[in-house]
């Protein structure tokens, strides 16, 4: 059985947060894929070019492992803006409309305004994420850096000091809770609607609030797809991005009346 809670700002419609079954992200997850079958070739040629775009992010910022840490979180986060292309696609299938990768970037371009804002957020979120990361490294290490993989191999395998390992991932993890909470729904329904940026962040962490449970197993789910892409030298991105985009629509239109 669903429940609802109105919500409401000045000035604008009131929304309604809906509170939906435990298991429900792995519905948003097969809804996601039936879009991505459905029109394969601007889902994937969307998920290229991101996949691009984030070797090139990699590739300039891999001489430190700090400035990694930054350009991982940082795309993750600001790729929201990017999601809008899924979104435009999902809901134009939605509509019974079989919408091309020219299509796409149209509607996608809509409410462009609203989701950059909401980037403008995020990016302030990873950058502090940046600047935690980088204190703790140089805590850990002093101000003579090694190299990534020295680094990588002392602090994560090798475990020299645990307890650095775990102020950095207690330190991510509140800053990815906050990311999450913010973005979970915001990203989608400004596309959808634009307005207020606040309102849709406002309506985002009710939806979060309201659906603890289910919207902990959509994090897990897509932790899940990215750490897929990533291993995969981001050549999963491809397929997983589209796949995580299409699904966040259907997440927001099922979240939000």
């Amino acid at each position: 059985m669903e429940h609802a809670v109105s919500s409401g700002q000045a000035g604008s419609a009131s929304q309604e947060v809906r509170h939906v079954g435990v298991m429900r992200a792995f519905s948003w997850l097969e809804k996601g894929w039936d879009d991505l079958i459905s029109n394969p070739i601007p889902s994937l040629s969307h998920g290229l070019i991101l996949m691009a775009m984030g070797w090139l992010i990699i590739v300039i910022c891999s001489t430190q492992i700090e400035l990694l840490s930054l350009a991982v979180s940082g795309y993750e986060l600001v790729g929201q803006i990017f999601g809008a292309g899924f979104y435009a696609l999902s809901s134009l299938r939605a509509n019974g409309q079989i919408a091309g990768f020219d299509d796409s970037l149209v509607a996608a371009m809509i409410n462009i305004g609203s989701l950059a804002r909401l980037v403008g957020i995020l990016a302030i979120i990873a950058v502090v994420w940046g600047v935690v990361s980088s204190a703790l490294f140089r805590q850990f290490f002093g101000d003579d850096m090694p190299e990534v993989q020295i680094s990588f191999y002392r602090t994560i395998v090798d475990w020299q000091d645990s307890g650095f390992f775990m102020r950095y991932v207690a330190s991510g993890a509140i800053l990815a809770v906050i990311a999450f909470a913010i973005a979970a729904v915001s990203a989608p329904m400004l596309f959808d609607r634009g307005g207020s940026t606040r309102h849709a962040i406002n309506i985002s962490v009710k939806a979060v609030a309201r659906n603890p449970l289910t919207m902990a197993i959509w994090a897990a789910i897509i932790v899940v797809l990215t750490a897929i892409g990533f291993a995969t030298f981001m050549a999963g991105l491809i397929v997983t991005l589209p796949l995580f985009g299409h699904a966040t629509w259907h997440a927001y239109k099922d979240l939000v009346s």
